[in-house]
């Protein structure tokens, strides 16, 4: 029995130590070097209006010109799709996320004070992001953002800093398999025309 015990401990110590190796620490994100989308997204104010969703989620609403202006910049290869919350006429569009309706009912969080108010935040980087939800797999491209004021807002409701422990950031597209629209194709051509004439 005793024996089975030491055997038992063991693996828990082998387990635990092996979840902290470099290979489960790797960041979860790619930086994407694409200094024309930086260039460009550093131009627009770097501030929004903190709102929220009927059902309790909270953000902060940011020029459309983050994903409007950003997304035809990138070169990648496929497809590369604005978000849903951009698109639709429902949506809300640019956004950074603050809280999920989740924390605040966990938190008994039920009145955001600040709602209303001007945040300002700075672009740090563009990256790219694999999530695999439901058995599908996504790319997302996004910029991140340092946000010391919306840092400050979730630990002044007793939340963590970071949004599950991320950099705040604006989703700008989903890279998807297939050939880009004709759309972006011309749009893209002509500003590289554009460049070799100015060149």
């Amino acid at each position: 029995m005793l024996k089975s015990i030491i055997q038992k401990f063991f693996v828990i110590v082998i387990l635990t130590s092996s979840l902290f190796s470099p290979v489960f620490a790797a960041t979860d994100y790619q930086v994407e070097n694409q200094p024309q989308v930086i260039e460009k997204v550093v131009q627009f104010e770097q501030k929004g209006i903190l709102k929220q969703k009927d059902n309790g989620y909270l953000y902060v609403e940011v020029s459309r010109d983050f994903i409007a202006e950003a997304l035809p910049l990138i070169e990648a290869q496929g497809k590369l799709v604005p978000p849903r919350h951009y698109t639709s006429k429902k949506g809300i569009g640019a956004h950074i996320s603050v809280m999920y309706e989740n924390e605040q009912i966990m938190n008994e969080i039920w009145e955001i004070k600040e709602l209303g108010q001007e945040f300002t935040f700075t672009v740090m980087e563009l990256r790219t992001v694999k999530l695999n939800t439901d058995n599908k797999m996504k790319k997302l491209w996004l910029l991140a953002v340092a946000a010391p004021e919306l840092e400050k807002l979730r630990e002044s409701y007793g939340l963590s800093s970071m949004l599950k422990g991320h950099d705040f950031h604006i989703t700008i597209g989903t890279q998807i398999p297939g050939k880009p629209p004709a759309k972006v194709e011309k749009i893209l051509f002509e500003e590289v025309e554009e460049f070799k004439e100015a060149g």
